[in-house]
């Protein structure tokens, strides 16, 4: 019988993406969006990778980036390699009612 533990992290996530990315040799900048569900941030996040950098070196800047930021609750960072912000979500649109009428919604829209 085989046993496989499909469970993965953020940052396995990230890795494997940018491992494909990389061989497929893919242009840069690239950003990932992702979900980080871990103790402080519980929230989407950005990762982006402005030059080309081998695996290696990717794998180490996010490491670096956890152990720096992880007892924080704003995630943002910058290195050479990577910057890591928070996905900011209006207010308007985590208010956002779908039986509102036209006239309700271009209300509460951003100025």
């Amino acid at each position: 019988m085989t046993s496989r533990n499909l469970n993965q992290t953020w940052r396995d996530v990230v890795f494997k993406r940018y491992e494909a990315d990389h061989a497929a040799s893919v242009p840069f900048p690239v950003r990932y969006l992702i979900n980080v569900n871990v103790d402080k941030w519980k929230q989407d996040m950005f990762i982006e990778i402005p030059i080309k950098i081998d695996v290696p070196i990717f794998r180490r800047a996010v490491l670096t980036f956890y152990t720096a930021r992880h007892r924080v609750d704003d995630p943002v960072y910058e290195d050479d390699y990577i910057k890591v912000r928070a996905r900011v979500i209006p207010p308007f649109v985590l208010t956002f009612n779908p039986t509102a009428t036209s006239a309700e919604r271009n209300h509460n829209a951003p100025p």
